[in-house]
């Protein structure tokens, strides 16, 4: 059976040796179970286990150590009980290496501090101490969990008024360290570095399938804490290199690009975004080639000009499809006064109506309207506007690709 304590100092004495300022019976002497498990009990009091360090608010503030700890429930919040958040320890930054003492697994998975807190005949033996002396260790040792007597906070630390029935109460708002580590370490495994995500990216590349699959985060920012001695701020900032990662945590914002619900006439609101623009100016070269006919036949720029066509088309239906997402029957209220046509087109509701209506030839007509006016409309000032510009004739070829677009819309509905 292995003795973890002894591993751990055969560790821990390596740096030592190597440094070579003590000789080496007094460095076998200073990390051997009994001398250094001593040196430790004495210097266990230096340091609190916390759940909540202050220091992360401010590497001057003192507050009583708060140690808060919750069982898992299934209620769906984000809190230190359901996400498995661990504890932290703050306190001498010398003396962190008592804590990763403390916190070594044994055979039965359970760590030294809690076998200290059992008493545990297994603990004793691996120790190799006498009843008195292990009493005494377990007593300092035991002393890392111990909060101060009373809750002091300090003016370094974020302060909240909260109201309340009768006025407010000041809250002092603390960093879960445990649930910053554990954020960390989930956005760790999805990185594109990590083992699972290169397999997984892998496979997507080569068009094969993989169980597991990944997820990616974009627009994280990272927080630094304790500068250059994140030690100072506590046991798991260390640990972290004294980054914390932040996800983007914005308000939402109206999308002005999205079509809102017409009142009149869905045309109206619609607004160009930089694919709609790409595919206009696409369309607009495409008509000054034609004329300056420079390579290209009649066969290759009517195909290429369908092209675009759809492209836009499609565009304009896409947006409509945004607008049939809304709940059915909001084309009713008093604020809408929408032809029969959009009606059918637009709102859930009134789908049922479509096999009685001739909507379709209504609604092409107005997508070959919109499309023209939109063009004409950003060729102005062009040296070539007078014969850019699309009028009748234009408008009856476009029809046909407009209908069509729009049945295959409704048929893959």
């Amino acid at each position: 059976m292995t003795n973890s304590i002894v591993t751990f100092l055969e560790g821990r004495k390596q740096k030592p040796l190597k440094e070579g300022k003590k000789s080496a019976e007094e460095i076998e002497s200073d990390y051997s179970v009994l001398v250094w498990v001593a040196n430790a009990a004495q210097r266990a009091p230096q340091l609190s286990l916390v759940s909540h360090p202050a220091k992360f608010s401010h590497p001057d503030a003192r507050t009583s150590p708060i140690l808060f700890s919750t069982a898992r429930k299934a209620d769906g919040l984000l809190r230190s009980g359901n996400a498995h958040a661990g504890h932290d320890v703050v306190g001498n930054a010398a003396a962190l290496d008592v804590y990763t003492f403390l916190s070594l697994s044994l055979d039965d998975g359970q760590t030294v501090l809690q076998h200290f807190e059992a008493q545990t005949d297994h603990l004793k033996r691996l120790l190799g101490a006498d009843a008195d002396s292990f009493q005494a260790w377990r007593k300092s040792f035991l002393q890392i969990k111990t909060n101060a007597e009373g809750n002091k906070t300090h003016p370094n630390v974020k302060q909240v008024y909260f109201p309340v029935e009768q006025g407010y109460h000041l809250l002092s708002v603390l960093y879960p360290s445990g649930l910053m580590t554990e954020h960390r370490e989930r956005l760790k495994r999805m990185k594109p570095y990590a083992l699972e995500v290169k397999e997984a990216r892998t496979a997507k590349k080569q068009q094969l399938f993989h169980p597991q699959g990944y997820a990616e985060i974009t627009g994280t920012l990272i927080q630094h804490f304790g500068g250059t001695k994140p030690q100072n701020v506590s046991k798991l900032n260390s640990n972290n290199g004294g980054e914390a990662w932040l996800l983007p945590c914005f308000p939402p914002e109206l999308d002005l690009l999205r079509p809102a619900l017409p009142q009149k006439d869905f045309f109206t609101t619609l607004r160009l975004d930089e694919e709609s623009k790409a595919l206009f100016k696409a369309f607009r070269d495409l008509l000054v080639a034609g004329n300056n006919n420079t390579d290209i036949t009649r066969q290759g720029f009517l195909q290429w000009r369908d092209q675009l066509l759809v492209q836009l088309f499609d565009w304009i239906l896409l947006k409509a499809s945004a607008i049939q997402n809304y709940q059915g029957g909001w084309s009713e209220a008093k604020a809408y006064n929408l032809s029969l046509e959009h009606q059918v087109w637009l709102d859930q509701k009134q789908f049922s109506k479509r096999a009685e209506q001739g909507w379709q030839p209504a609604i092409a007509q107005q997508m070959v309207g919109w499309l023209a006016r939109r063009h004409n409309r950003m060729i102005k000032g062009h040296p070539l506007a007078a014969y850019l510009e699309l009028g009748k004739e234009e408008k009856d070829e476009f029809y046909a690709l407009a209908v069509q677009c729009l049945a295959e819309m409704e048929d893959g509905r």
